[in-house]
């Protein structure tokens, strides 16, 4: 079974706090210091050719998708979990995007 689906699997199956999932990502490698994995995944996943365009298509096509309530606790849940992995801190833009998030939850 190729890593990306094992890792999805277990975090479905045990991932219930930040802690536990930042485990799980620790488990199988993927940290700052390994970015060999993190590519090896993202080829797995079939976005290996991504250019910062299709990132941002693709992500805005995802995001208007997305009830409001579900981005706000998934800001919630990305923002928490940041704090537990090692990787410093989260760059701006990326925290200000999931800000967005939650304030589009809290007003609906």
């Amino acid at each position: 079974m190729k890593e990306f689906e094992e890792i999805r699997k277990e975090i479905e199956k045990s991932g219930k706090t930040p802690e536990e999932i930042a485990r799980i990502f620790s488990s199988f490698g993927l940290t700052p210091d390994n970015p060999e994995l993190a590519r090896k995944l993202l080829e797995e996943a079939g976005l290996e050719d991504l250019t910062p365009e299709k990132i941002s298509e693709m992500l805005k096509k995802i995001s208007d998708s997305i009830p409001p309530e579900l981005k706000k606790q998934m800001a919630d849940l990305t923002l928490e979990l940041s704090k537990y992995i090692p990787a410093g801190p989260m760059p701006e833009d990326l925290k200000e995007f999931l800000l967005s998030w939650k304030e589009e939850g809290k007003r609906n």
